[in-house]
């Protein structure tokens, strides 16, 4: 559990890990989220990534801020796919969730070229770890979007479109191929962790995205191949809706109900 034992602008200790005081309050938003409200609001996750995609970006020695950024994205797309909203809700936190793509490919997986001119190219990672942890994150955000499908029956997240400018290919095109390589073998690797325990990534450790729910993302599956090629495609048939049981219909259908 974390102490606030900082002063001003000093640090936060949390579990032997130094933090700055403005993110022990954003770590504290999350906390008092999950314990009050049944960690069912993505803005708490949001306002902290914000805050650690902004520090990664303007000073590189803090790259390990873009991981924490992305898991924190992912853990936001986790609580959306996780409830059940009305129509509306549904739309605006889709919105979020497009807004937060757009921040990714934008503010971490593009840099301004170096040598001035217009146009954008891909990041160049400083650490091979940090772009691996970032990778298995990315997987994370978008197999909460393909759970909340799924659960939904039906196709509705903008990004998840072939043909969106922001679109599951586009982005993993930008990541080297052993990066996202190596990302898929970490996520179902099965070495056991001690990383559990973690409230946040810090510079001195970070955390991987583990086990994908989705049925898209299964292991070996169309969509996970095609995460590993040099050139990522992705078509039409690659997110397909899986088919659903009648069992699998009849559970969901009551838990709806229940819900309701």
């Amino acid at each position: 559990m974390l102490r606030n034992e900082g002063k001003d602008d000093a640090t936060t200790k949390a579990d032997e890990t130094m933090v700055l005081q403005n993110e022990y309050f954003f770590l504290l938003a999350i906390s008092i989220s999950k314990k009050n409200y049944k960690d069912a609001q993505t803005y708490p996750y949001l306002y902290a990534a914000h805050y650690h995609r902004d520090a990664g970006r303007e000073d590189q020695s803090q790259e390990y801020r873009l991981v924490e950024s992305m898991r924190l994205y992912s853990e936001a797309s986790r609580v959306a796919s996780q409830y059940r909203y009305d129509a509306k809700d549904c739309l605006q936190l889709m919105k979020h969730m497009t807004t937060v793509a757009s921040l990714i490919a934008k503010d971490i997986l593009l840099l301004p070229k170096e040598a001035g001119g217009d146009g954008k190219v891909a990041r160049t990672w400083k650490s091979r770890e940090n772009a691996v942890a970032f990778a298995t994150w990315l997987i994370g955000f978008i197999d909460s979007l393909l759970l909340w499908e799924e659960n939904e029956e039906k196709q509705f997240v903008e990004i998840l479109g072939t043909h969106h400018k922001h679109s599951l290919g586009k982005g993993f095109q930008l990541l080297p191929e052993d990066i996202r390589v190596t990302a898929v073998d970490k996520i179902y690797s099965q070495e056991e962790e001690h990383q559990t325990r973690l409230t946040a990534i810090t510079e001195e450790e970070l955390i991987y995205f583990k086990h994908p729910r989705s049925k898209r993302l299964s292991k070996g599956g169309m969509l996970m191949q095609a995460l590993t090629k040099k050139k990522v495609v992705i078509n039409e048939m690659v997110m397909a809706m899986p088919c659903i049981s009648s069992g699998e219909r009849s559970t969901r259908q009551r838990k709806r109900f229940k819900t309701d």
